[in-house]
């Protein structure tokens, strides 16, 4: 384990600045690797679409704006609920894992965790967040748009994944394909006005909803928490 944690901590660091942090989630105290400059991901990728813009013929394809280099309120949130709950024997997919937060919670609860992020670059952060458990977490490159797992989860996870309605028909057929019957949808959303018609056009589509809200500790802000089950089930 920590061999293969160098080694990723390597990777890593060829490319980006990281620094280590204590985060402190109710009962549980985790160690997270994060990147020191998130902004500084967002330039590079402003730089390849002005290139892109200008002819460049090596940055040919539109990049994706990397979300995942931000460490977001509601991965914060979703990890401290995760941790006030034992969740061994579970399987749980943490969907736009990011830098892998709500994962690593997950795994530290005793779930065996699938880390799904579209970009390498979060997954590698993801894996080197969750390496005190990597016998009971894996990793894999997703796009929830197109992709079939070809398994099923008790509980899919996401954090801040609801900021563009175009994605939640994507998103909503994702879900119905992989959670397991019985099994939960627990989503992290910081207070957009996207998420304001998130819980009437979920239950719209057949799932119950709960809403609650969690505190952010020192920002002084909530995040909600939609817990999502089928009304089939």
């Amino acid at each position: 384990m920590i061999d293969s944690a160098l080694k990723l901590r390597e990777r890593i660091r060829r490319r980006y600045r990281t620094n280590a942090v204590q985060l402190d989630l109710d009962s549980l105290n985790l160690g997270f690797t994060r990147l020191s400059e998130p902004d500084r991901v967002l330039d590079e990728a402003v730089a390849v679409e002005d290139r892109r813009k200008a002819g460049d013929s090596s940055a040919v394809d539109p990049p994706r704006v990397p979300y995942w280099a931000e460490l977001w309120e509601s991965a914060i949130a979703l990890a401290r609920v995760l941790s006030r709950h034992s969740l061994a024997g579970k399987s749980v997919l943490d969907l736009g894992c990011g830098m892998g937060l709500a994962g690593a919670a997950a795994a530290a609860m005793g779930a065996s965790v699938l880390l799904a992020d579209i970009e390498p670059q979060a997954l590698l952060l993801a894996r080197l967040n969750t390496a005190p458990w990597q016998t009971r977490v894996r990793a894999r490159r997703v796009n929830w748009q197109l992709d079939n797992l070809n398994e099923r989860f008790d509980l899919i996870l996401g954090a801040d994944i609801l900021y563009e309605k175009d994605q939640w028909p994507f998103l909503d057929d994702f879900w119905k394909a992989h959670l397991s019957d019985g099994g939960e949808l627990m989503l992290g959303e910081p207070g957009r006005q996207t998420g304001d018609a998130f819980p009437a056009w979920a239950t719209e589509r057949g799932w119950r909803i709960e809403q609650t809200t969690e505190p952010i500790i020192p920002a002084g802000k909530r995040v909600r928490i939609f817990r999502l089950t089928s009304k089939d089930s």
